[in-house]
């Protein structure tokens, strides 16, 4: 039978998951559980473990993958134990403009990631916030595509300003905690507001050097 090739985005993204589960043996004395994984990846933006079992088969095939077992050398309880899920009371998600919407039903149409994230530890049917990221790309994407805002009082150049300010403060080589701490003291947009604006804080302080 002719196999298909595989495309380069999914040997791309079979790569990543990869190096992160070999990032994460490297904290373990003995292999990473399924039932593990799977905690981490419901409060990380990780693959899901259906997804890896999708993709791999197994999460005990990832192992091998990820050069950390060999199933050949497992016994059936062994691989049971690793490959187990863990036994969630599972609740039903909503879209993300089921999530949006009840979102600006209760809080109003200005949606930082932080003001969100506080309505869905109440409402856990809520999409994550990052779930809705790797959607748009970016917050301010999202927030853009739902003509919502994450800030009422300050533009994109007064947040430029502001990094302006803090970097003449203290210097040029300005970290992300110098400036949270600078923002908060001088009632300045904060440090999530810019990531959300620029999204990342590297490509806040390139926007700076670019003015």
């Amino acid at each position: 039978m002719r196999q298909h090739p595989t495309s380069t985005s999914t040997l791309a993204t079979d790569e990543k998951i990869i190096r992160l589960i070999q990032g994460l043996h490297q904290m373990h004395h003995s292999p990473m559980k399924a039932t593990h994984y799977q905690k981490l990846a419901a409060q990380l933006p990780y693959p899901s473990l259906e997804e890896i079992n999708a993709r791999f088969g197994s999460w005990a095939h990832l192992l091998e993958r990820a050069g950390i077992v060999k199933t050949s050398h497992l016994s059936t309880k062994e691989r049971m134990t690793l490959n187990r899920p863990a036994a969630v009371k599972r609740t039903k998600r909503w879209l993300i403009e089921e999530s949006v919407a009840f979102y600006v039903a209760q809080k109003g149409t200005n949606m930082t990631i932080r003001s969100y994230t506080e309505l869905r530890d109440l409402h856990p049917e809520m999409l994550s916030a990052n779930t809705i990221i790797r959607r748009f790309g970016t917050w301010k994407n999202a927030l853009a595509h739902f003509d919502l805002t994450s800030n009422g009082f300050f533009t994109d150049q007064d947040c430029l300003d502001a990094l302006q300010q803090a970097a003449a403060t203290h210097g040029p080589l300005l970290t992300s905690q110098q400036y949270a701490k600078w923002a908060r003291a001088h009632q300045a947009p904060s440090l999530t507001l810019l990531i959300e604006r620029f999204s990342s804080w590297r490509e806040a302080l390139r926007r700076l050097d670019s003015e």
